[in-house]
């Protein structure tokens, strides 16, 4: 049920991560004044979807028979598979290591005197967890 939970909710944290990213991009090339109420919202809004999308997925890892079996000391055996590498291993550290720099952005979008500093924040940060996301979600599984 957990695993469900957080392959349906990825959809909607990928789309979200997608809008935030275009709404900021529009406000860099616009030149529009960065909104507290509007656009800081948006991007917190993406930051805590994104939490909750962690947490599902560290809830899904503790409860599968991979952690069962790292625990068992297969650890080694699945490092030489690749698909079993892909999610013991590779997945979840990307998903992490993308909550970090959604929330580094987050933050530092929040720190910026500039708008339009404010706004690249968002844009770059998020980007790069959006591209850290797709390269390690498991497509074969997923689809």
């Amino acid at each position: 049920m957990i695993k469900y939970l957080h392959s349906v909710w990825a959809g909607f944290v990928l789309i979200v991560l997608v809008f935030t990213i275009i709404q900021h991009l529009t406000g860099v090339l616009k030149g529009r004044m960065y909104n507290l109420r509007t656009d800081f919202r948006m991007a917190l809004f993406a930051a805590v979807i994104y939490g909750f999308q962690i947490i599902l997925g560290l809830l899904a890892w503790f409860t599968s028979d991979y952690f069962t079996g790292i625990r068992d000391g297969h650890f080694g055996e699945y490092m030489k598979n690749a698909h079993s590498r892909l999610l013991v291993l590779e997945h979840p550290f990307m998903g992490l290591l993308g909550l970090l720099l959604v929330l580094y952005g987050l933050r530092r979008s929040y720190f910026q005197v500039d708008p339009r500093r404010k706004f690249l924040s968002i844009v770059w940060l998020y980007s790069l967890a959006l591209l850290l996301i797709l390269l390690r979600i498991p497509w074969s599984d997923w689809l």
